[in-house]
Parts: structure tokens; C-alpha cells; sequence
């Protein structure tokens, strides 16, 4: 028995949590990594908060909420649990003998779950039981618990796979976000350079419309102004010669030497002729 020592040892290494170093209780899985926990342990070591806890072991970065019952753990666990038993039972000298008839165990007794010796074989209490050798026990245990044991590696192979492609995925998916960034980005660069090109346009255009009005302006005026000079210098002389007296004043020739507007009798618009 001493040679299963150490695989026995191995077992229940794979059976005890990395936190509390015992046995597992209420195991859960990480979805992200794989890794099993005592349910409790989990909560104590993350405490209260809300926020984004990480992997005890890894240091992963996890959700709370992806934690799964590892019911398979379980029940591995409580095949390892007995199993160790046994072995402290067979290796402990006086713990290889019956308590209650100091006989030596070597059979288990599979209703009860546990070794027991030729006495109690014959008893009432065993009456009827399956009991078979204590080594044949143990090998079946083992490959049970050898079973479970594959059973929870390709369980995280799973796992592991499952987190791959789901990191790939995110990685697919963030490249495409970026590509479509910077489409975005010169699409609108491209826009603001045609916006700009369209103000700079539509500004110079006002700028020569702004030119035109200022100089048809500036040619108004100066045509009025001089128009207004030029009525100004009539209306002295008119009022000149409404001072002379009468005989100069209804000289015929003096309205005749009047410089005339075109198509007007006279300059002052007054006469009978140019108001016929």
C-alpha cells in the first residue's frame, strides 16, 4: 500500500482548494481561466464590492457572475475524501484494526461505504451487504476517481478553448471597430476639407459681390454730386440775376445763352417752350 501513497497524495492535492488549503466545499468554476475555488473562499477573499475581481491564482481579470457549480468536483472530492480515509486506516496501524473487534480490516462494505473485518462480515449489520475485498475497493475507488478526474480536465480543456475563441472573437471584432474608426475619421476629414473649400468660394464671391456694390456706390454718387454742383452754380446765378433789375432781367438774350440740358428748352425747365 505504500506504493499508492503517492498518487493517492496526488489526488487529493487536486481535490484541496489554493485558498483555504482544505478539502473543497461548494466548488465553483472561473469561466475565464478554468481555475476551481470553495464558493465561500471566493467571496471572503473578494470581498463586498461590485466591481471586477481577479483569479486568486492567476490573477485574471474575472466576472462575478461567471462563476460555475462544479458538481463533477464534488463529487470527485468525496471519492478522494474516502479514499484517504482508507489509506489512514491501513497505514495507521492501530487504525487497521477494528475498533470494535480488533480485527484486522480487510473487506468494504459497499452500503455502508466503508472497511470492515471477518467479524463484522457475519453480522446482523452487514447481513446481506456486497462487500468485497478492501483492495478491490480501493482500485475501483481509484478508477473512479481517475475517471472524474479526466472527466474535469477535459472540462477545462473546454473551458480553455471556449475562453480562446471568445478572446479571438473580441480581437475580430475590436480590429473591424478599428478599421471603421478610421474610415470614419477620414471621411470627415475629407468633408471638412470640402466644407472649407466651399466657404473659401462662396466668401470670395461675396467679397466681389461686396466690391461691385461699393463701386456702382461710389459711381452714383460722384455722378450725384456732380449733378448737385452743377445745380448749385444754377441756382446762385438764378438768384444773381433775380437781384438785376427788370430791363436786364427779361433780356431774351441772356436765357439763350444759357448752357440747355439735353432734350429741355432751357436750363431751369421754366419756360413755355420746354414745358411744351
Amino acid at each position: 500500500m505504500a506504493a499508492s501513497g503517492r498518487p493517492v497524495q496526488n489526488l487529493c492535492d487536486e481535490a484541496t482548494c489554493s485558498i483555504c488549503l482544505e478539502y473543497f466545499k461548494d466548488p465553483v468554476i472561473i469561466a475565464e481561466c478554468g481555475h476551481n475555488f470553495c464558493r465561500s473562499c471566493l467571496i471572503q477573499c473578494w470581498g463586498e464590492s461590485e466591481a471586477e475581481a481577479s483569479c486568486p491564482q492567476c490573477r485574471k481579470t474575472v466576472q462575478r457572475r461567471s462563476l460555475i457549480p462544479n458538481r463533477q468536483l464534488a463529487n470527485f472530492v468525496e471519492l478522494i475524501e474516502n479514499l484517504s480515509l482508507q489509506e489512514g486506516k491501513e497505514e495507521g496501524g492501530k487504525g487497521g484494526v477494528c475498533e470494535k473487534h480488533q480485527e484486522p480490516l480487510k473487506l468494504f462494505c459497499k452500503v455502508h461505504e466503508a472497511p470492515i473485518c471477518l467479524v463484522c462480515d457475519k453480522s446482523k449489520e452487514h447481513e446481506n451487504h456486497k462487500v468485497i475485498p478492501l483492495e478491490e475497493a480501493l482500485e475501483e475507488y481509484k478508477g473512479e476517481i481517475l475517471h472524474h478526474l479526466e472527466i474535469l480536465r477535459k472540462e477545462r480543456e473546454e473551458i480553455l478553448a471556449y475562453q480562446a475563441a471568445l478572446d479571438k472573437e473580441s480581437k475580430d471584432l475590436l480590429k473591424l471597430t478599428e478599421t471603421e474608426r478610421l474610415k470614419t475619421v477620414e471621411k470627415f476629414r475629407e468633408l471638412r476639407q470640402f466644407l472649407e473649400a466651399q466657404e473659401k468660394r462662396l466668401l470670395t464671391h461675396v467679397e466681389e459681390v461686396e466690391k461691385e456694390i461699393a463701386g456702382r456706390r461710389d459711381e452714383q454718387l460722384a455722378r450725384l454730386s456732380r449733378k448737385l454742383s452743377s445745380l448749385e452754380r444754377i441756382i446762385q446765378e438764378m438768384a444773381e440775376k433775380s437781384q438785376q433789375p427788370a430791363s436786364e432781367l427779361l433780356q431774351v438774350r441772356w436765357w439763350q445763352e444759357q448752357p440747355k440740358a439735353p432734350g429741355k428748352g432751357c436750363p431751369f425747365h421754366v419756360c413755355k417752350e420746354c414745358r411744351g
